[in-house]
């Protein structure tokens, strides 16, 4: 369940064709049980997101739900789950209030939470990039507005001015001229592509050539896209480890399978997807069955050792977080971030 289109699809994409892999990988070794994975795109969007997991949740055919995907959709729907029973596994939602605010039984997490990525971004704009002046900027949705607050908090004295932009934005203007007048030695955003790219497209055009950095909200196709050669030199950070770093044949059988590179969460839906086979191949037939067997679940994944905690989060010391940088218009990996 997420974005399978518009213009923010390619973060949630890549996981979903991770999913499709592990699948397809144990259907042909388990070909007397049939498991079937059907997509629901909400295009991110909370209130498209609602009717979906109702449609679930009212099915028992479904044990489990990989998603949502983003944060916003998350939130509104994993109330919904939770009544239901059925279990669901994140590949990509961030937000912290998730887990640690609002906790909901079923849900679970295979990547680290804002707070550690909050932490690890401050980390890179202080001491990678060395910046004395940081303009902070969110997209006032729920997961771009808490995680500038965190780096904003991390950084302290060092952020020089904020401001926030909105969903379906594009005109930038007011924003760009606060941060001219910041004068910034770097500039953080914390939302998604669909905004991101044009932002950075207009501040590049009025002249400021500092340092862009961006959360996990940009990690994707779209964002080069939509920033075009401005974008070019960014830096996007994820809780989500290099599909190369992962070792094994996936990041080789999934450009095989798919020719390109794995993208934004791809060894994470993989990841996902293999802990909800687990507990098929456990014996699991219901929602209790699975929600019973993902609770207790301890094991090791492409991306990292899974064991989740009473809220639904994994270890903090197993999440890492990597920069990633936008070299010919895409997104490469650059070096892990101190947490």
């Amino acid at each position: 369940m997420g974005a399978l289109s518009g213009s923010n699809a390619s973060i949630v994409i890549p996981s979903v064709n991770g999913a499709k892999m592990a699948l397809t990988e144990w259907s042909a070794e388990n070909e007397d049980c049939d498991i079937k994975l059907q997509e629901f795109d909400t295009e991110g969007d909370p209130a498209k997101a609602t009717p979906a997991a109702t449609q679930m949740a009212t099915n028992e055919d479904f044990l489990g739900v990989i998603g949502g995907a983003f944060s916003g959709e998350t939130r509104a729907t994993k109330g919904i789950f939770d009544d239901a029973g059925l279990t669901m596994i994140s590949q990509s939602a961030t937000a912290t209030d998730l887990t640690l605010e609002d906790p909901a039984s079923v849900f679970h997490r295979v990547i680290g939470y804002d707070d550690v990525q909050g932490v690890a971004i401050a980390n890179y704009l202080r001491e990678v990039l060395q910046a004395k002046k940081i303009f902070v900027v969110d997209d006032s949705t729920a997961y771009g507005e808490p995680l500038a607050n965190t780096v904003k908090t991390e950084l302290g004295d060092l952020v020089a001015d904020s401001d926030k932009t909105q969903e379906g934005q594009t005109d930038f203007a007011a924003v760009v001229s606060k941060v001219e007048a910041a004068a910034p030695d770097a500039v953080f955003y914390a939302g998604y592509a669909a905004e991101a790219g044009p932002f950075l497209k207009q501040l590049r055009d009025a002249g400021v050539e500092e340092p862009f950095v961006g959360g996990d909200g940009l990690y994707g196709a779209d964002f080069p896209k939509a920033a075009g050669a401005a974008s070019e030199g960014a830096i996007v950070t994820c809780p989500c480890l290099p599909a190369e770093e992962a070792g094994g044949t996936f990041a080789a059988d999934y450009e095989a399978e798919y020719g390109e590179a794995p993208g934004a969460y791809a060894a994470e839906g993989y990841d996902a997807m293999n802990i909800f086979l687990a507990a098929f191949a456990d014996g699991a037939r219901d929602r209790e069955a699975v929600e019973k067997f993902v609770d207790a679940y301890e094991g090791q994944g492409l991306t990292k050792t899974y064991k989740f905690d009473e809220k639904g989060d994994v270890a903090e010391e197993n999440v890492v977080i990597w920069a990633y940088k936008v070299t010919d218009g895409a997104l490469v990996a650059d070096q892990e971030v101190p947490k």
